[in-house]
């Protein structure tokens, strides 16, 4: 304030000559009015009854009446959680380094401001002879070694043949090739079926009960001199004919004698109705083995199965009721075997495919026209772990050649 005003100041206060004025009169506050509260109802429906409308009101008053319990306050702030010490410490080298940069860049600023700007060409002199010659002899070198890669590919491309054989060469293989067919052509003929096997048949019958655990062999099925015709699983029925299972599953692992399955031929095939093998004796169907220890041939425990459904293995029973390891496969429910062959085992897995080439490779009269040999076959341990059985070490009788 101005020296003259406060001496005005002073002045006025000191003499006190004007009176303070009088307080102003408190005003009395007006009583509170309570106002009754107004509810939103909406008008009686004819139909509702006039109890059921008043509850419903009375419950629409409650509830325009109620006060809220939402807790409002502000929540309570801790700086602990939001500044934390590491990254306030963060914060501060950061800035500590973005300090450091604007010095640089002012120094810079200001040398150039002083000295009026600078000119990096004189860090870079001009290129002498010697330089343009060294240039000169590497950009050299670079052309030579494309013009030997480029000489490489040339001599390449001119040794280069195409993927297509030569007419003369497709000549030679034709010659090969009409001598095979004539050789085929001299075979007898073989017209695979076009039949099909189906395995969608279920028999009741060959479920195994409960708490039961059957044994399961596997058998892979090759032609003489070819390929493999496939693999086949067999699940047996010890439940039902234990002893029965047990002379099969004997020969799948092989007797001491040299006795067993692996390396026999199906000796007999019939096109869509069976196939039979196991002669483990002379493997053309006249064999009759007798296990070791016992004084007679096995004979059958009992006919309690069918044969109902394709895959179902049956071991052979001589019209003397002899068995003598012999077994069926069937490639269609045939119940003329029904009481004559004991059903031990069924096909629980492999391609239906198997069954359908062995039947193709049959003929009407029960000879095949290329032989079928078990090359393998083993059995799966009550782990589930699968060992192979040994191979057949008996010498078979010669074979009568076909006439040409």
């Amino acid at each position: 304030m101005h020296p003259r005003r406060e001496r005005a100041c002073d002045e006025l206060l000191e003499k006190m000559q004007l009176p303070s004025p009088p307080p102003e009169p408190e005003k009395t506050r007006p009583p509170r009015i309570r106002r009754m509260r107004e509810f939103k109802l909406p008008p009686r429906f004819p139909l509702l009854t006039t109890e059921f409308y008043a509850s419903w009101c009375n419950h629409q008053k409650e509830l325009q009446m109620a006060k809220h319990k939402v807790d409002d306050h502000p929540p309570r702030l801790i700086p602990e959680l939001y500044l934390k010490p590491r990254r306030l410490n963060y914060y501060a080298r950061q800035l500590e380094e973005n300090m450091h940069v604007n010095k640089e860049l002012l120094k810079r600023i200001n040398l150039i401001q002083r000295t009026g700007g600078y000119v990096d060409c004189w860090m870079h002199p001009d290129m002498s002879d010697t330089y343009n010659k060294l240039l000169c002899k590497q950009r050299q070198r670079a052309l030579d070694e494309i013009r030997r890669q480029n000489l490489y590919f040339y001599s390449r491309l001119l040794r280069a043949r195409s993927e297509q054989p030569l007419t003369k060469e497709l000549n030679e293989l034709w010659k090969d090739t009409k001598h095979k067919l004539i050789l085929g052509a001299s075979l007898p003929f073989i017209l695979f079926k076009t039949e099909k096997i189906h395995r969608d048949i279920i028999d009741p019958a060959f479920e195994a009960p409960p708490n039961v655990q059957r044994t399961k062999v596997m058998m892979e099925i090759w032609v003489v001199g070819g390929s493999k015709i496939g693999k086949v699983i067999i699940e047996l029925f010890n439940d039902i004919v234990p002893r029965t299972c047990q002379f099969f599953l004997n020969l799948i692992r092989g007797d001491g004698s040299g006795h067993a399955y692996m390396g026999t031929r199906l000796h007999r095939i019939v096109p869509n109705l069976y196939c039979r093998g196991g002669d483990v004796t002379k493997d053309n169907g006249f064999g009759t083995y007798v296990p070791e220890g016992e004084e007679g041939p096995m004979s059958p425990e009992n006919f309690r199965l069918n044969h109902s459904v394709p895959g179902v293995l049956s071991m052979v029973v001589t019209s003397d009721s002899e068995v003598f390891g012999q077994f069926n496969i069937i490639f269609k429910p045939l119940p003329q075997f029904n009481g004559k062959h004991v059903v031990f085992g069924r096909m629980i897995s492999g391609p239906a495919q198997t069954l359908e080439r062995i039947s193709a490779l049959g003929l009407p009269l029960g000879t095949a026209t290329a032989d079928c040999i078990v090359r393998y076959c083993g059995y799966f341990t009550r782990t589930g772990q699968y060992r192979e059985g040994n191979p057949n070490t008996i010498k078979f009788p010669p074979r009568r050649k076909l006439k040409k």
